[in-house]
């Protein structure tokens, strides 16, 4: 498992720092809600391919962005208060996590963000007092056009680093939890967690636009509650643009 550390993160900052921001320019007060259905498998549960259905939020303006539960709002060029709520990743609302662990309830943080939609980093602590840990998250992501005028795909990555706190929250396994579930008990150190994606958006006409999604992501942690190496989800429905 990874330590926890800068160095990883300093060059990838520097790199989001000096990105082309053109996929900020290309959806500049740009925005659209809508809605879609999924598959795909969690890394918290081994039961297989799970369906289900998920909103579409994006928004990009001159005042600062909205992606999906993140907000952001702009008090400099290149910087913004950030909010969001994190959704519970572990709880049996969304995922049939094993026989006696208990449902990690989500939180609302609070922090900052240093760049733009395509090309930001983004410091968020809870201020619900769930766990009280905090989250830096490195995101970089570019629209391309393709030979289908009405057709944009735009790639991402994302790595995150959860301190303590927010990785005990997580992946921690209590004493009572390893003798109901018969999981190993873990006290969890901080964690990084390792995100890719492939959004594809196809114009349908002025208003509308079809919405596909391809994602991936890794969790670096030697708990028992990551079941498998590579979680993914497919996802495709409509959204109304504005």
């Amino acid at each position: 498992m990874m330590r926890a550390g800068w160095s990883p993160l300093s060059g990838l900052t520097l790199l989001a720092l000096s990105m082309n921001v053109s996929a900020q320019e290309t959806y500049q007060d740009f925005g659209f809600i809508g809605g879609g259905v999924t598959v795909g498998e969690s890394v918290f549960s081994s039961d297989g391919t799970k369906a289900g259905v998920e909103p579409n939020l994006f928004y990009n303006g001159e005042y600062g962005f909205i992606d999906g539960s993140l907000v952001n709002y702009s008090v400099l060029l290149w910087l913004g208060i950030s909010g969001q709520w994190r959704f519970a990743e572990v709880s049996n609302d969304f995922d049939d996590i094993p026989n006696g662990i208990n449902d990690r309830e989500g939180n609302g943080e609070l922090g900052i963000t240093l760049g733009t939609v395509g090309a930001r980093l983004t410091y968020l602590h809870d201020v619900t007092g769930e766990h009280d840990g905090y989250e830096v998250q490195l995101h970089l992501g570019r629209a391309f056009d393709t030979p289908f005028e009405q057709f944009t795909l735009s790639p991402y990555v994302e790595v995150d680093y959860r301190d303590e706190k927010l990785s005990n929250h997580l992946y921690g396994i209590s004493v009572g939890e390893s003798i109901a579930s018969g999981l190993a008990a873990f006290n969890a150190d901080s964690t990084w967690v390792y995100k890719s994606g492939l959004i594809g958006i196809y114009d349908f006409s002025d208003d509308v636009i079809v919405l596909s999604k391809l994602e991936f992501e890794r969790h670096d942690s030697e708990s028992a509650l990551v079941q498998r190496d590579l979680g993914w989800q497919f996802s495709i429905g409509a959204a109304y643009t504005f």
